[in-house]
């Protein structure tokens, strides 16, 4: 080597010759002499305090370079022949297509559960959590190179590698990037847990575990491939997040400036779980009771708007598992159980002061009596209706008999 080759560029090119060490020594040397002024110019660029490590973000590790190397020149992998490349091949496909099928689905399920705020959906996670996490340890068990063996990312590559001012100023950006994802996280935790409650702890747990994930191995993945398999399914959840909570909060601040009625058919500018909510005043009705003319309490009752529209409102029960409140769909049917919560404390006191125990029940019936007014006439009106006078009594003819005499 030249001895104006920079220290760090030769430390990157002796781990280049090692990893194709299996290869003739003559096209080692050539392959090496091909890539050298182009190695120098990144070098050059970082300057002559440049280390391994930012030669490694720019241009992937050593090993991984060396592999692109191989799969331009058709070489085979290390100590494998045709079959074992076509397996590698078939093993580096299956991580890289699933990773792509996780990151086209985790865009829109993050908007509709950042949407919903429900953390239910996050258990949908699980399951695709744990194929991502099998790509990323074949990585680790056969080395980020076998990516660069894999035609269909060879335009990711061509891309990637690309000295452009953009794509300069993302690579600036990763550092925040990580933070802003690891912010979104945790705020997306606490609406969940401010909203869903007991099931929101644990959303927003687990979301705060890997906020500390994301921050603490995200820049890795600059360096190794295999973090990649963490940080673009989570970069993917962020995004679905952010347009969910985004849309939301245009849909929530565009139904209160355009009036009561905007987005749906009752007086009220609010939502509850997705459904416009009735108001009395400035108070939530959540059930109606209704009575005939004698007070007799009326069920199954169905109402509906002037248009024929149904009112409808969540319909709730108690879950027995938990002993919490539990949505169990909506519908227009009235009146509905009054949902009692309430907790015993460890010495089984109802709503003790330290009550933690959850309890639930479904009141039936009406908890109140209603007194029914009677209709009171308008001024000047007769409270009852005049009756008819009757017809007139047909004339009596006068009689004609002969008066008997004695």
């Amino acid at each position: 080597m030249s001895t104006q080759t920079p220290a760090v560029v030769r430390d990157y090119l002796a781990r280049v010759r090692t990893a194709l060490a299996d290869l003739p020594q003559a096209e080692v040397d050539e392959i090496l002499e091909d890539v050298r002024p182009h190695l120098l110019e990144i070098g050059g660029e970082l300057g002559e305090g440049a280390t391994l490590a930012a030669m490694t973000e720019q241009l992937g590790s050593p090993e991984s370079y060396a592999a692109e190397l191989r799969a331009a020149g058709d070489y085979p992998a290390p100590d494998q022949g045709e079959g074992g490349r076509t397996n590698t091949h078939l093993g580096a496909r299956l991580a890289v297509w699933s990773m792509g099928v996780m990151l086209l689905a985790l865009v829109p399920f993050g908007a509709v559960a950042a949407a919903s705020l429900a953390a239910e959906p996050l258990l949908l996670l699980l399951p695709a959590a744990a194929v991502l996490v099998a790509g990323g340890w074949y990585l680790a068990r056969h080395g980020d190179g076998v990516l660069g063996r894999l035609p269909e990312l060879k335009p990711v590559r061509s891309a990637m590698g690309r000295d452009s001012k953009a794509l300069a100023y993302l690579r600036s950006l990763r550092p925040a990037w990580w933070l802003l994802c690891a912010a979104v996280l945790v705020v997306f935790g606490l609406l969940l847990f401010v909203d869903d409650g007991r099931e929101g702890i644990l959303a927003l747990a687990a979301l705060a575990v890997v906020a500390a994930v994301i921050v603490w191995f995200g820049p890795k993945s600059v360096t190794d491939r295999k973090w990649l398999w963490l940080s673009l399914p989570v970069s993917a959840l962020v995004v679905g997040v952010v347009l969910g909570l985004v849309t939301e909060g245009i849909f929530k601040v565009a139904n209160g400036r355009y009036g009561p009625y905007y987005g749906g058919s009752y007086p009220s500018s609010n939502m509850a779980e997705g459904l416009p909510v009735l108001s009395y005043g400035n108070e939530q009705v959540d059930n109606i009771y209704a009575f005939d003319a004698q007070g007799k309490p009326l069920t199954d009752v169905y109402l509906f708007d002037q248009a024929g529209k149904p009112l409808t409102l969540p319909r709730y029960g108690c879950e027995p598992g938990s002993g919490t409140r539990q949505r169990r769909g909506a519908d227009n049917q009235y009146p509905r159980p009054d949902i009692d919560q309430y907790g015993y404390d460890d010495q089984g006191n109802y709503n003790g002061y330290n009550a933690y125990r959850p309890g639930c029940r479904e009141v039936v019936g009406v908890p109140f009596s209603a007194a029914i007014p009677k209709q009171v006439p308008a001024p000047g009106l007769p409270s009852t209706p005049s009756p008819a006078p009757a017809p007139p009594s047909p004339p009596v003819a006068p009689s004609t008999a002969p008066t008997p005499t004695g």
